[in-house]
């Protein structure tokens, strides 16, 4: 079983650091450890879990709302992002996302 390190930045200057494991995404992950993170459909149809991929790498090849463009910005959705390295991801910004 392969672990990463993410580091969440939240609202209001917060961060938290927590353990990953590379099956479970990121939101269902955060929410294990008690952390609140915005989310809707949870199957990556919409950005209400959407973040900004500061640092590493993640899997989202199963979500269907970010098109090409806003991929290669380093948008996520958290519900369908699995991390593949140890990164950093600015949360809650749905209200960001062109």
């Amino acid at each position: 079983m392969t672990s990463f390190e993410v580091k969440l930045l939240m609202p209001k200057d917060k961060s938290v650091v927590i353990r990953c494991n590379s099956y479970l995404s990121i939101l269902d992950q955060a929410e294990n450890k008690g952390i609140i993170l915005p989310y809707s459909c949870r199957a990556g149809a919409c950005s209400s879990c959407a973040g900004l991929l500061k640092k590493g790498t993640v899997d989202q090849s199963d979500q269907s709302y970010l098109d090409d463009e806003q991929l290669k910005q380093n948008w996520v959705l958290t519900c369908l992002a699995y991390p593949t390295s140890d990164c950093i991801i600015l949360t809650s910004q749905e209200s960001n996302l062109i």
